[in-house]
């Protein structure tokens, strides 16, 4: 993601047009997205342009970026993705469907909002903020109120909201970018997402012989969470899935090389036994992440494949 693109164009917004930056809080109900529209003024407006424009030019923004990890992130990077992960595009389209939305934030009860999400918008561009919500907690006893001169007025502490500057994914041009890995759990359909991505890999690895006790195999890596974010990744890596089956004859001396616990049966297949330590080491093996260190010589396996 281009950031300095990104900040010109939060810069350059023109926040008196009404249409410059909306405000939905989203119910998320079982995969089911219900927005609550809530206008803002013109004052509102410029102050929400000036903080998110603000945080933009944070240092945080400008570190290396990769391409988002399922099994892992690494320090000092900011993590991007395309709008294929976690479903995103299509839960920006279901955000958008007027079937979704309603303009009776009066009904809305807070306690059951997920997170916001500010738009900002300008010459058919659009910058998508998410953010998870975090409601004010109320008073004990006594409530919040505002000085308004000298004079305290009460305020009804069930309808309070807040706003912070801060952000957990981020979308710009076709393309996401990963403040806050876990925001992807709560916020998008990540669940879904994995399932999917899985179960078309192993659709493409059941066409072969490579693994057998193939059914309970794919069952077990189904109700796993780790693996079929493990799965996520391979089909994500280009090529990496078609070449674990095109050098399915290597595998026995990997299984050698690093000493694993998994086996070769009769018909040339790996033998699934139903434990999770043969699934992990068949899923090492899918993902290519065995290697030989080239000073020491040292048989390893890469955590991040």
């Amino acid at each position: 993601m281009n950031i300095n693109e990104l900040r010109q164009f939060m810069n350059n917004l023109e926040h008196d047009n009404p249409d410059s930056i909306s405000l939905k809080l989203v119910v998320k109900n079982n995969g089911i997205y219900q927005s609550y529209n809530v206008v803002l003024d013109a004052n509102l407006r410029e102050e929400i342009k000036e903080l998110y424009s603000e945080n933009l030019e944070n240092r945080l923004y400008d570190l290396e970026q990769e391409q988002y990890n399922p099994n892992v992130g690494q320090d000092g990077y900011l993590a991007v993705c395309d709008l294929e992960v976690a479903n995103i595009s299509t839960v920006i389209e279901e955000l958008e469907d007027e079937d979704n939305n309603t303009d009776d934030v009066e009904d809305l009860d807070l306690n059951y909002v997920n997170f916001y999400v500010l738009t900002f918008s300008q010459n058919d561009n659009n910058v998508y903020i998410f953010r998870r919500f975090n409601k004010l907690k109320r008073l004990r006893k006594g409530f919040f109120g505002v000085l308004d001169g000298n004079t305290f007025h009460k305020l009804d502490n069930t309808l309070i909201l807040g706003l912070d500057n801060e952000i957990d994914t981020l979308v710009y041009e076709d393309e996401a970018l990963i403040v806050n890995r876990f925001s992807l759990q709560t916020i998008f359909n990540m669940h879904d997402y994995f399932i999917e991505r899985a179960t078309q890999a192993l659709d493409q690895v059941s066409n072969s012989n490579v693994i057998s006790n193939f059914d309970a195999f794919r069952n077990d890596c189904i109700g796993d969470r780790q693996a079929i974010k493990r799965i996520t990744k391979i089909m994500n890596t280009p090529n990496r899935l078609e070449d674990f089956l095109e050098h399915a004859d290597r595998l026995p001396e990997v299984i050698q090389s690093a000493n694993l616990a998994v086996t070769i049966d009769g018909n040339g297949s790996l033998e699934y036994d139903g434990t999770r330590e043969v699934r992990s080491e068949i899923l090492f093996c899918m993902a290519d992440a065995y290697y030989l260190s080239l000073l020491l010589q040292r048989i390893g396996e890469d955590i991040t494949q």
